[in-house]
Formats: C-alpha cells, structure tokens, sequence
C-alpha cells in the first residue's frame, strides 16, 4: 500500500524546480497525465532553452511517423576526448504512462539541478546522459484515445494488421494489429514461441526480428559511432511490479559472465531506493522470477554491446495489484523521487568505474547490427 502524500507539497517542489538556477525546462505537469504534444514540445524546449548541455536527439521514426526524440544532457567533452554515456528511458510499451513521466522527471533533475547541485553539476560535466521519455509514441497516442481497457491498456505499437492470428477458442485467421517492441529484438527470437508468434496476443513479437522502426532505430542507434563502445549503464523504465530485472530473460537460468557485478550494483540501488520509503524491488532476471521474455531489447543490448550495467525497472505497484499499469497520478513525482536515488547509485559507480578510461571510437562505417559481428569485447 503506497503511504498518503501532501499534494500541495508536490505542486511546491514542482514549481520550485522550474525556476531554479541558471538553466531552465518548459513547464511540464508532473501532477497529471501528459499527452504525446506535452512530451513532445517539453524535450524539444529543453534542448532549445539549455544549448551549452543539452542537445536534442532524433533517433528515428515511429509506424506512423512520429519521432523518437530525447536528450543528451552533458558539457561538451574536451578536445580529443570522448565521454562515457548512461542511458535512460521510459520504456516501449504504450500503456505504462508512468515510465514516460518519471523519465521528464529526470531530466527536470538534471537540468535544472546543473550548477546548483554538486552531485548533479558532476553528473552533467562528467558523462553524457541520455533520456528518451517514451519510445513507443504511436501506442502510447492511441492508448490515450479511450478509456475502454482494449484501448486504455494497449501494449504494442501501431503495426498493421497481420491477419495469422488465433483465438482463445481455436479460431484461425484472425486479423490484429501491433507489435510488441519488448520481443521484436534478435535475441531467443523463434516463430515457435507462443504466445509471443500469434499476432493477437499483446506480446507478439512481430513476423520477424526488427521488423519494426521503432526497434531498429535504438538498435542502431546504441550500435552507431555517437555512443558505441561509451554507453557504460543503460536502465529502461517499465510499470509494474517492483522488480530490479537483469539479464538474460530469454531463458531460464542464464547470465551474462558479470551478472554478480550487475546483481550487487541492482541490490545496493534497490536498497537505496527502499531506504527513503520503504519501496521493496525484487532484483534478478524476468526469466527467474516470472518466465521467459524473448526478443527483449536489453537483452539484446547487453549481448551485443559492450554496455556493463544493463537493467529493467518496473515501477511501482508491486504485483500485488493487478493490471496497474497507470497509478493515480498524484504518485508520478513520489515514484520520481525514489526511483532516482537508485539511478543515482548507479551513475556513481559509472564514474567510479571509469575515472581512468577513455572511450574510443570505432574505426568502421557500418552502423548497423545487420553489418556489425555480435561478439563484442567488454570495457
């Protein structure tokens, strides 16, 4: 049961962080739920507003058109040299609304915490942070079309109709739209896996790996010269259930040869995050503790990258509750706070880590997995 909060005390915090120090962030609503516009003009306005940190980034198109935007927010690096990279995200399923927010959360911190906060000032001077608020926009718009829960508690993206689908009641044929961008990577893919091969289920992967834009584009984009061989930390935010998830999902009992470094990064984060309101994440593989998910992308990014520390949140509730994937909105800014002194653990080891490495950059102008070897050495 998540404790009462004061909301006059959030409003207060809210308005606090827009106006402080030098730098500045459009104003965005952390109160309530947000529609793609909001997300939309917010990270564009924050990169036009901080342009000595903050950048935009484009890193592809959506089925539908939409970009897929976010920010790096870092000082230029040095003449010569390249900064290491943490990724964070708000995941890629459209229902889970308060993934999206909570990642505007950080970058209000980050950017508005520049200059003002010490550890943030570290933060922004030593690394680049990316953020990427919401990487499924086309669900995430139609899952705002309706209340109705068919709509309300969409999944997937907006991919058209694959009519090989099947019923609960042995009906063939049938036609459903949406791909599940959480199984569409190359990693334990196989159009044996039920129920992720039937194209109406919520977790269809899609008729073969990276069928989808959305999913090429972060595959290409974690593989192109800007941010391979750098990107040191990558957390994607999801709803719900309160789990720490590491690699590998896609089967059981499987880990990469670092697992124990990853574990006992997520189970000191995870008690950092528990010891501010008492917030209790599971930590391990999806695998272990639910089932098998295959074609996930962080699987497939810490298989083929070089990036160290690769996780999955999935925020509160706990799974205690069923389907709350959106909780009252009152709670964004709570979640916020809590989740980010865990990420906060996490950044610094990333620079406790590497205070003495320097990223290369690799000398091959082929940028995507398809052209690339899926062996890769660790930092």
């Amino acid at each position: 049961m998540l404790p009462p909060v004061r909301a006059p005390f959030l409003l207060f915090v809210f308005a606090f962080w827009t106006v402080s120090g030098g730098a500045r962030t459009p104003f965005f609503d952390l109160t309530v739920y947000n529609d793609w516009p909001q997300f939309e003009d917010y990270v564009k306005g924050v990169a036009h507003d901080n342009p000595s940190f903050v950048q935009l980034k484009t890193i592809g198109r959506s089925r539908e058109g939409r970009p897929l935007l976010g920010v790096r927010i870092g000082k230029p690096a040095a003449a010569g040299r390249r900064k290491v990279a943490v990724w964070l995200d708000g995941g890629n399923h459209a229902r889970e609304w308060p993934a999206f927010h909570v990642a505007v959360y950080f970058i209000e911190k980050l950017v508005n915490g520049y200059l003002v906060d010490d550890k943030i000032t570290k933060y922004v001077d030593t690394l680049d942070i990316y953020v990427f608020p919401v990487l499924n926009p086309d669900g995430f718009v139609y899952s705002r079309t309706s209340s109705r829960a068919m709509i309300r508690q969409w999944r997937k993206n907006r991919a058209p109709e694959n009519c090989t689908g099947t019923g609960a009641f042995h009906q063939t044929d049938i036609c459903c739209e949406g791909v599940d961008l959480n199984r569409n990577y190359d990693i334990g893919f196989s159009h044996n896996n039920y129920p992720f091969n039937n194209p109406c289920s919520d977790e269809f992967q899609g008729p073969r790996p990276f069928s989808e834009p959305e999913s090429r584009a972060v595959r290409d984009f974690v593989m192109s010269s800007e941010i391979y061989g750098r990107l040191y930390a990558l957390v994607s935010m999801h709803t719900h259930g309160q789990l720490w998830i590491l690699p590998y999902n896609y089967h059981k009992r499987t880990y990469p040869q670092d697992f124990k470094e990853l574990e006992t990064l997520a189970n000191r984060a995870a008690e950092r995050v528990f010891a501010y309101r008492e917030t209790k994440y599971r930590v391990g593989t999806a695998a272990d503790m639910l089932g098998t998910a295959t074609g996930g992308a962080t699987d497939w990014i810490k298989k083929n990258t070089p990036t160290k520390y690769v996780y999955v949140l999935e925020l509160p509730p706990d799974m205690k509750t069923w389907f709350a994937f959106q909780v009252k909105p009152h709670w964004l800014i709570p979640i916020g706070k809590e989740t980010w002194l865990g990420i906060e653990v996490i950044i610094d080891q990333v620079i406790e880590e590497t205070k003495h490495f320097q990223p290369t950059a690799e000398t091959t102008n082929q940028t995507t997995a398809d052209a690339r070897s899926p062996r890769f050495k660790q930092l």
